[in-house]
């Protein structure tokens, strides 16, 4: 902590502040301008320029609060990147996560939140390429959805209707079909990425809400799907559509 050597005083515009004054108002030492001595010796000053003592009060304390509210401010989110492969059935035992080599999507996903990885039997049957879980809310998921057209062979994957290619993954999660049942509002919005179009629907209903994102590479439908409850939701809305924005092909 500076010592104080002088203080002697400075007016500007009017107002009485001393060197002993400017020096608490740094961040290093600002907790301890409530000591007594310090103030007391402050107040002396400025009370022998005409300053009120109320007014000299009031200064300190506004500079107090103004200077606590940046260690109280809130941190921002911090995100981990996924890397998936894309891989087929025959090759799953672990797969994607932090590395990026022969990566095919990535996104980032709140820090904290644990990735699972799902058995070849989820991957074959469903298309499941990736699960991230938030520990604190089990209700809130993230899946990455890949897959090629089955039996037709150097035919690629096209969206035509977003809608129903939505209905056509609600077959294995039982939780869209009853989102999509009881929805009571959606909301389908498009953007492209280097040159690839990314289908983003926002599903809501009374239960759960879904953020959904589709685009289409290599042959490939993937599909991203962001789950929360819908009572959690506006609370955390900022993170996970964070999930969405950063979701992209490589």
């Amino acid at each position: 902590m500076e010592r104080v050597a002088s203080r002697a005083v400075s007016v500007r515009n009017g107002t009485c502040v001393s060197r002993s004054f400017r020096s608490l108002i740094s961040p290093r030492i600002v907790r301890c301008m409530a000591t007594n001595d310090r103030i007391n010796h402050t107040m002396n000053d400025c009370e022998g320029f005409g300053m009120d003592r109320r007014m000299l009060m009031a200064a300190i304390m506004s500079v107090v609060v103004g200077a606590e509210v940046v260690p109280g401010a809130r941190a921002e989110e911090q995100y981990e990147a996924f890397f998936g492969t894309a891989a087929p059935p025959t090759s799953y035992g672990g797969y994607g996560g932090n590395a990026e080599e022969d990566a095919k999507y990535t996104f980032e996903y709140p820090a904290g939140w644990k990735p699972s990885v799902p058995n070849k039997t989820e991957k074959g049957t469903q298309g499941i390429d990736c699960r991230i879980t938030n520990p604190r809310n089990k209700g809130q998921t993230i899946t990455v959805i890949t897959f090629g057209r089955a039996g037709e062979d150097n035919k690629s994957f096209r969206v035509t209707d977003i809608d129903v290619t939505i209905q056509g993954f609600a077959g294995a999660d039982y939780d869209l079909q009853d989102a999509l049942s009881m929805e009571s509002n959606r909301v389908n919005t498009e953007r492209e990425i280097e040159g690839s179009m990314y289908y983003d629907v926002e599903i809501d209903s009374p239960d759960v809400t879904y953020l959904v994102s589709v685009t289409v590479k290599y042959g490939k439908v993937f599909a991203l799907f962001v789950k929360s409850p819908t009572k959690s939701f506006t609370a955390d809305q900022e993170k996970l559509r964070h999930v969405v924005e950063t979701f992209k092909t490589l």
